[in-house]
């Protein structure tokens, strides 16, 4: 039996990677004759960077740079020749931020590591956008590449998400010089426009601090100001993606002439999943939580949807299930105890795991 394992993480509980082992490792123990490929699942936030390094088998480079709040920190990024691997959530990540205010956090210590991975010879830089406490359109990275921004008075400052109302002028000549000769990729999947009702302020500024509707317009009235001082540069406020992690999409493509790629389909090509798929006879998947949201862009429907084309089944582990149909040839499986309370699963979400897969292997091999 060939089973292809490919999990998300299982937010606030588990990583992908801890998710990844603990079923490689109950297959294993149910059928030690099984072939089991495992790959932790990523579609551009945490632990992008480090496991797409894993695929290409490149090696993690380790820097100091400059985290949401200012202070200089240890980060990492991933290399292989003259590609980098860089993900937002390791320098302005939202579950390790010890303050959550959108007004005040940053992105210069993403900025920090794309120049320290051009000037390490990376020529193609793949970008993960997912899970950011910022809300400031890439300005701080946008600085730390060389970008000047001038308030009324003509003093360069740093912009952040409470200030970008501030700016009266862009020079971005020693950017561009910077970044010339290197291409940008960034995982995102979100299609939010910068401003506006549907844009990064209002959609996402909640759950990063901004927990008022006034404070929510507020920081996308001053993304508007961002919007209008940087229009020179050719990028509409309204193109889908730009409103990715409090705007950084708008930074990859103004500010970087990147392109904007599906984090979910970028990972998937990465690990050659249709030619995977064919040699499997069931993939094994898993999320935090399985909803209506599941199949519209996360990763965990994307792999049902290729494994269904391919005429394989799925199983799918989670912490708790909408009352929603299983998707066709799916099986979805819940692993949290009913009958305690989610803090209490949230803590013994690996024995909650391994008790699930456990009993389904158990049914599989009767």
């Amino acid at each position: 039996m060939h089973y292809l394992v490919i999990p998300d993480s299982f937010k606030g509980s588990m990583t992908a990677k801890t998710v990844a082992e603990t079923i490689r490792e109950r297959i294993l123990k149910s059928d030690p004759t099984a072939v089991v490929t495992a790959f932790p699942a990523f579609d551009g936030g945490e632990g992008s960077a480090e496991y797409l390094t894993e695929i290409y088998r490149g090696k993690m480079v380790r820097v100091q740079a400059t985290n949401a709040t200012g202070r200089r920190v240890p980060s990492t990024f991933g290399m292989k020749d003259d590609a980098a691997f860089i993900a937002i959530a390791d320098t302005s990540g939202l579950p390790s931020a010890r303050i959550r205010n959108p007004f005040v956090t940053t992105t210069r210590g993403f900025g920090e590591q794309i120049a320290e991975a051009i000037l390490r010879g990376a020529k193609r830089i793949v970008m993960g956008l997912g899970g950011s406490s910022t809300n400031d359109g890439g300005a701080g990275a946008a600085v730390a590449l060389g970008a000047v921004f001038r308030d009324a008075a003509g003093e360069p400052f740093l912009p952040v998400g409470g200030t970008l109302e501030k700016i009266e002028s862009v020079d971005v000549s020693d950017l561009k010089k910077r970044i010339a000769g290197v291409s940008f990729t960034a995982l995102c999947d979100v299609t939010n426009p910068l401003t506006g009702e549907n844009g990064c302020s209002f959609v996402y500024a909640r759950q990063k601090g901004a927990r008022t509707r006034k404070k929510r317009a507020e920081l996308d009235e001053k993304m508007c100001n961002y919007a209008e001082k940087t229009a020179f540069l050719g990028v509409p406020s309204d193109t889908p993606g730009a409103g990715a992690a409090g705007g950084l999409g708008y930074f990859v493509r103004a500010f970087l002439s990147g392109e904007l790629v599906s984090g979910a389909d970028f990972f998937l090509g990465a690990i050659d999943f249709d030619r995977r798929v064919k040699e499997a006879d069931v993939v094994i998947s898993g999320e935090g939580k399985f909803d209506a949201t599941s199949a519209q862009g996360k990763i965990c429907g994307r792999i049902i949807g290729r494994a269904r084309a391919a005429g394989k089944p799925t199983v799918v582990f989670c912490g708790a299930k909408e009352n929603l149909p299983d998707p066709e040839n799916t099986t979805v499986l819940p692993i949290n105890d009913p009958t305690l309370p989610l803090s209490e699963n949230l803590v013994r979400s690996r024995e909650n795991l391994v008790r699930a897969a456990d009993a389904w292997l158990s049914l599989r091999n009767t």
